[in-house]
């Protein structure tokens, strides 16, 4: 059995990038994480009957012979698929446009830095001369515009403005992707901004404004990565992170990057999550807060140093 897998968490560009598997390899079996990021989840409510979509539970995976893994390379990603990893015959490709390497050791790999991970992918179904739907080409887009920030982020590449005019072409429909994209900001994600602006601290570490704010979030807030993008906007610094308490005892960082001496997505994944230059997070348990705001100013002293 050969499956396709992405990351938990798993966002537009992760859900287009197994779509994309799933042209590459015929007969694949998408396999999709319990964990989807809210707007993830409602596109694929909605278009449920156009994917064929299961569960880590759904499969034997003692029959699995081929695993394609794409938008990360880290087996602590992937939901409940540890026992793949014990399979000493196990054949694994993988796409990444991460600059870490992980610790997925991979037959065949397509892995450099890229805005997207669907844009890597589309070289080859464009060298496969592969044709898209509307709806397979507005999914790439939204992925491709989530990850690339509309092609604003320090992440985003050439080719990434090239794939996106291919989409066009092929049939994308913007006002879906808005639909999609369109972050919520109610009263919710206001208030926490507001607390957040309350005695904001704004420092420079290494030589670049930085902003790292302690919150207490009660009950559930979502969409806090837009309310991190905000304050660092009102704030005008180089980064900006956001430090949450949650209850459970949890705490999530989420952090945004404006400059090439401050690489988010490198210091989420010193810290166990993910991202990209200009964008990242992780949620950490029993973790302490102000231990975890020292943690990033090493980070970032660490990432300005390399």
């Amino acid at each position: 059995m050969h499956i396709v897998t992405t990351h938990k968490g798993t966002d537009f560009d992760a859900l287009a990038s197994i779509v994309a598997a799933n042209l590459l390899y015929p007969g694949i079996v998408t396999v999709l994480p319990g964990n989807l990021n809210p707007n993830v989840q409602a596109f694929v409510s909605l278009h449920k009957d156009l994917f064929g979509f299961c569960r880590s539970e759904d499969i034997d995976q003692d029959e699995v012979d081929q695993l394609t893994v794409v938008d990360i390379n880290r087996w602590d990603r992937l939901d409940r698929l540890d026992r793949l990893r014990q399979n000493p015959n196990l054949k694994i490709s993988l796409f990444d446009h991460h600059g870490n390497q992980g610790d997925i050791k991979a037959s065949w790999r397509c892995q450099e830095e890229m805005g997207a991970n669907i844009t890597l992918m589309l070289r080859y179904l464009k060298e496969q001369e592969i044709p898209l739907t509307p709806v397979q080409a507005s999914l790439f887009l939204a992925g491709l515009y989530e990850d690339t920030g509309n092609l604003t982020f320090l992440s985003t590449r050439a080719e990434d403005a090239h794939a996106a005019a291919y989409l066009l072409e092929n049939g994308a429909d913007l006002h879906i992707i808005g639909a999609f994209l369109s972050p919520t900001y109610g009263r919710k994600q206001k208030d926490v901004l507001f607390r957040m602006l309350r005695n904001a601290p704004r420092t420079v570490v290494d030589g670049y404004a930085v902003s790292i704010k302690r919150l207490w979030v009660s009950g559930y807030v979502g969409n806090l990565a837009v309310v991190v993008q905000m304050y660092r906007q009102i704030m005008n610094v180089d980064a900006a992170f956001g430090v949450f308490e949650l209850n459970s005892n949890r705490c999530l960082v989420i952090g945004r990057s404006v400059t090439e001496g401050i690489d988010v997505g490198a210091i989420m994944q010193h810290m166990g999550g993910g991202g990209h230059p200009g964008a990242g997070s992780v949620m950490l348990k029993s973790a302490d807060p102000v231990a975890v705001e020292a943690w990033i100013r090493v980070l970032i002293g660490e990432s300005h140093q390399t």
